[in-house]
């Protein structure tokens, strides 16, 4: 937008004087943009100017502040990781991703850092190996390109650049949905493995199976989350930083009655007994009973799984699903309520049934 600003002078108020001129202000990708067109001599003048600083805007070459001369790898260090430390909770994935990042782009600056160069980047990525001496998956180089945009999205907030460059790279298409659920007969072996050292599980298991708590949403379980009155636990500090009520059911009840009992309510339910902190992780000690039952490719994720497909097999509607869940969309619910093997048997038995006869297919095969 174009418009005359009078001069502010106090010997030139109320004066036609030669100090008053265009100035223009507009948005490009949320950034503001706005100044003084002191050559202009008229509003023609004005728009033509504002057009070509437009121009540069999008080619990256106007401005000081979407100039992108900074240091890519100096702005990650400087600015990007503290800000991910105090608003992100997966900082500890940021800080490990960024040295991948810098190590490609660190001794760049903003406009120098092109669209085919993150292409080249995602490509040779994807046929690099991982510490552990694995291909790299092409979910994990998504992850590694949304860091990266992730950083230019703090630039162009910060004004230090106008323009994301990511957004012209496609990602991998990720084939990220699971099927797997515990079984019944799982899920018998699996108890009767849960003793001696790995005793520690068996309660951690049933809270799992009978609550959907992710695993971190588990381990830092405090007691003022577990109501006994109301008979619910509440989950906190959750993925989607919205807390949720889970009524309790019996199994679970009684397991917390005996983690909590004696506890204050600020100490975790289920502490490391020797370290009083909640568990690092517990991934190789589930493996280890997994292995122990015969069980194979069983996540602990999956046991929320478990928990989602089991409300879908029992008859109850999406939306008590996705509250209990913690889910605001449909869609990512329906990844985790998957239809049981006797479910979509007893759908399709019913097929012909509901017409109220048996059809003869012997003499269709016949035929």
């Amino acid at each position: 937008m174009i418009f005359l600003r009078p001069c502010k002078r106090k010997e030139c108020q109320g004066k036609q004087c030669r100090h008053k001129h265009f100035h223009y202000r507009f948005r490009v990708n949320g950034v503001r943009y706005r100044g003084a067109v002191p050559g202009a001599r008229t509003k023609w003048d004005a728009e033509q100017a504002e057009e070509k600083i437009k121009r540069d805007i999008f080619e990256g070459k106007y401005g000081t502040p979407a100039s992108g001369k900074g240091n890519f790898g100096e702005f990650i260090e400087r600015e990007y990781l503290p800000h991910a430390r105090a608003n992100k909770r997966s900082f500890k994935n940021d800080d490990s991703r960024s040295k991948v990042v810098i190590t490609r782009f660190g001794n760049k600056s903003f406009r120098d850092i092109t669209p085919e160069m993150i292409e080249k980047f995602k490509c040779d990525l994807a046929t690099s190996t991982t510490r552990r001496g694995t291909t790299r998956s092409q979910a994990d180089v998504n992850r590694h390109l949304e860091f990266l945009s992730a950083v230019f999205k703090l630039a162009i907030q910060y004004r230090r650049v106008s323009l994301n460059p990511c957004r012209q790279v496609r990602h991998f298409k990720e084939d990220n949905e699971r099927s797997r659920h515990l079984l019944p007969d799982e899920e018998q072996g699996l108890f009767k493995v849960l003793t001696g050292r790995l005793k520690h599980l068996k309660p951690l298991v049933i809270v799992a199976l009978g609550t959907g708590f992710r695993k971190r949403e588990l381990l830092d379980l405090r007691r003022d989350q577990v109501d006994f009155s109301r008979s619910l636990v509440v989950a906190t500090r959750t993925k989607g930083k919205r807390n949720r009520e889970i009524p309790l059911n019996d199994q679970v009840r009684d397991v917390l009655l005996i983690a909590c009992r004696g506890k204050g309510m600020s100490d975790y339910v289920f502490p490391n007994p020797q370290t009083g902190e909640p568990y690092t992780d517990i991934k190789h000690s589930f493996d280890t009973a997994c292995t122990n039952a015969g069980i194979e490719g069983l996540w602990w994720h999956d046991l929320r799984a478990t928990f989602g497909t089991r409300l879908g097999a029992a008859g109850h509607g999406m939306s008590t699903i996705m509250a209990l869940m913690g889910h605001q969309d449909p869609k990512t619910c329906l990844r985790y309520v998957r239809a049981t093997d006797p479910a979509k048997r007893a759908a399709v038995q019913s097929a012909f049934l509901q017409a109220g006869h048996k059809m003869d297919t012997r003499r269709l095969v016949a035929v």
